[in-house]
């Protein structure tokens, strides 16, 4: 079979690959076990790839593409006419130190404190942490999380060990959701998914982190609450646990570190292991294990675009896609879970999805700083909703400055990825996130890296989450980035914010295909008891008024009569840009009023001079309960305001919204929330 090309245009990153394969059983000489960076210009690499068949690109820069190799591949590739540029691979590991504050215990929802979950290279978490941090949390919140067990792996089918494939689902009153297998009929969903390629150590790390901070913001932070009001989050921490199994032996085992702390492993070590333990067609080459390894990459095993660009049918080669589409059970669960959670939608390349339909899947890798949006297996081929995945994926680097673009604008072309199968055939935004660079720890980046990994990968992740409702129409619209509401004495609401639509990830790379700036012509402000009051319309009259001035980021303000917002505990915001759509809900807390109270009125009065309760005053149901529980009563929480005091201070503006407002309500007062609904009040602006 042909190995594949795409040439892009002067002064973009390049990218080739490579879809076929050298013969299995191919000769090489005896490895020398460092492992090189090797640049290589993007006029040689297609005739290299004719002759030396799937290649491990890892990055690109400028017009080259960086593959991952030894000095046997260098020789191989210098053959061919290509000229390289070798670079160890250690002397490229910590060209950006990391923070000078030493590895933090990684973050644990707060009933999970005391847990001790078994650790590998210096803070990574290990298969088995995993497994029963899922359990964990289902058990200590069950009010916000399930645990799903959707399939197994390839060992654990073959009766080899193996491990049954997770995944966590959290929002808000999660026991009393229906049946997860409902497609768009229930809430909507977001999936995230990490580690399909065993050795992209960090990609769980930051599922972990999602999955606390939305488990510890539920009820104190007012966004995460709203999202997981409205949203089912799904988190799936390792696609491939058998072969991170693999990885964490060979850590076990000993790998060299740098200087800076990051992992150096030899080309022969088996912590490069990619794909998964099917061992089948496997051969010994003589190539180190970093260039030839048993297994089928599950990113090249997805049904839609198959065995195109980038993949092999060498069962020794790193890209090898399999016997056939969805071959492996690892592909094979997750894809029967995505088309529950979604159902199917053919868009392919012919059928754009309809604007109501919801949902949004991302699957984490590492490396390079890219966010890539479909098509995976041709950059060229239609993609019917380009406006809105493209302005989606534009949203989530705007926090990072990551790369953006379909893998061949960016990177390479690759066949058989689960995203483009997310769009292509569920008809839901799919979207990879390429978390890092060589510089700052490549594969195996020390854990004291984690901390600012997160601070890049947070915003995006959110707003995706955030927009899953509507990802169609809100990756469209403008962005609320400030927003805060105040209860007055008089029982109004004062609320203030900032409205923009130059919110773009703005890598100079990807200037061709980033969306052009707008003008906000309008804020909509809604109160209300909380997000399915909003979602179910129970609003006294939204307002949405003309800007007297537009402009691309505008000031606005707005007054919230007492008269109908009495019970609110939130206020909503959204803004409206030249395409004509509202972007993502923001919101805050605000405190409801506070009634006076009176006793209240008996038939006769009491005989006994002692004091006694009022029976009238006891609610009904509990027959303990105290009397004096007014669901009505102030909270007793404080205000809380998230600290941003640990972004890098050149992001503090980009990385996320303010999370401000009144605390969390006492659960008390749920009684009184389900009769309050919405008010909408018409909004003044003024340019900034």
């Amino acid at each position: 079979m042909k190995n594949t090309l795409h040439r892009l245009g002067a002064g973009t990153a390049v990218a080739a690959l490579i879809a076929t394969a050298t013969s299995a059983g191919t000769a090489f000489a005896a490895p020398n076990t460092e492992v090189l960076l090797l640049s290589v210009s993007a006029d040689d690499i297609e005739a290299a790839s004719e002759a030396l068949g799937d290649l491990d690109i890892v990055s690109a820069e400028g017009d080259n593409v960086i593959v991952l190799g030894d000095q046997d591949l260098a020789d191989e590739l210098e053959k061919t006419g290509a000229s390289v540029t070798a670079e160890n691979y250690a002397d490229s590991l910590g060209a950006r130190p990391a923070s000078a504050q030493p590895a933090a215990p990684a973050p644990v929802p707060a009933k999970l404190n005391a847990a001790d979950y078994d650790t590998f290279f210096n803070g990574y978490r290990t298969t088995g942490a995993y497994a029963q941090f899922a359990k964990d949390l289902a058990s200590q919140y069950p009010e916000l999380v399930q645990h799903v067990d959707y399939g197994d792996t390839f060992l654990k089918q073959q009766g080899q060990g193996g491990h049954d494939l997770v995944a966590v689902r959290i929002t808000a009153d999660v026991a009393d959701q229906p049946e997860y297998a409902d497609g768009q009929d229930g809430k909507p969903r977001f999936f995230l998914g990490a580690q399909t390629h065993s050795r992209e150590i960090i990609t769980s790390e930051m599922a972990w982190r999602f999955a606390t901070e939305l488990i510890d913001g539920y009820g104190t932070d007012a966004q995460i609450t709203s999202l997981l009001d409205s949203t089912e989050v799904w988190v799936s921490f390792q696609h491939n646990p058998d072969s991170i199994d693999v990885v964490e032996q060979a850590f076990a085992d000993g790998v060299d570190t740098t200087p800076a702390g990051d992992g150096n492993p030899n080309s022969a070590s088996k912590a490069w292991q990619r794909k998964n333990q099917n061992t089948a067609g496997f051969e010994e080459t003589g190539a180190p294990w970093s260039r030839s390894q048993p297994g089928i990459d599950l990113n090249r095993n997805w049904p839609y675009g198959w065995g195109g660009a980038s993949t092999s049918s060498d069962p020794s080669s790193v890209l090898y896609k399999g016997t056939a589409p969805a071959s492996e059970p690892e592909v094979a669960a997750l894809k029967d879970l995505l088309e529950d959670l979604y159902g199917t939608y053919d868009v392919e390349t012919t059928t754009a999805a309809p604007d109501e339909r919801a949902g949004t899947y991302i699957h984490l890798h590492s490396y390079s700083d890219l966010i890539l949006y479909p098509y995976g297996f041709d950059n060229t081929a239609n993609l019917p909703n380009a406006d809105a995945l493209i302005a989606g994926a534009f949203r989530q680097s705007f926090g990072n400055d990551y790369a953006t673009g379909a893998p061949g604008d960016v990177l390479y072309n690759a066949s058989g990825g689960d995203f483009d199968y997310a769009y292509g055939k569920l008809g839901v935004p799919g979207y990879v996130y390429e978390i890092g660079t060589a510089g700052e720890g490549g594969f195996f980046p020390g854990f004291q890296r984690a901390d600012d990994y997160w601070q890049k990968v947070q915003p995006g992740l959110r707003f995706a989450a955030e927009a899953a409702y509507e990802p169609y129409t809100a990756s469209l619209g403008g962005v609320v980035s400030e927003l805060t509401a105040e209860r007055q004495d008089d029982g109004s609401i004062i609320v203030t914010g900032t409205a923009t639509d130059d919110a773009y990830g703005q890598d100079a790379g990807s200037a061709e295909r980033r969306p052009a700036v707008t003008q906000i012509d309008d804020v909509e402000i809604q109160a209300a008891v909380d997000r399915t009051a909003l979602d179910a319309g129970e609003s006294t009259g939204p307002g949405e008024a003309a800007v007297p001035e537009a402009g691309e980021t505008v000031d606005f303000e707005a007054t919230i009569a007492k008269e109908g917002s009495e019970q609110a505990r939130f206020v909503f915001a959204r803004a409206r840009n030249g395409s004509g759509e509202y972007g993502p809900w923001q919101a805050v807390f605000v405190d409801p009023v506070e009634e006076d109270e009176a006793p209240e009125p008996t038939d006769e009065p009491s005989p006994d001079p002692e004091p006694t309760a009022d029976p009238t005053a006891t609610p009904t149901g509990d027959p303990s309960a105290d009397p004096s529980e007014d669901p009505t009563s102030e909270p007793t929480d404080e205000p809380r305001d998230d600290d941003d005091s640990s972004r890098d201070q050149d992001r503090d503006d980009r990385s996320q919204l303010p999370r401000t407002g009144a605390g969390l309500w006492p659960l008390a007062a749920g009684a009184a929330l389900l009769a309050a609904g919405g008010l909408g009040v018409w909004v003044s602006r003024r340019r900034s």
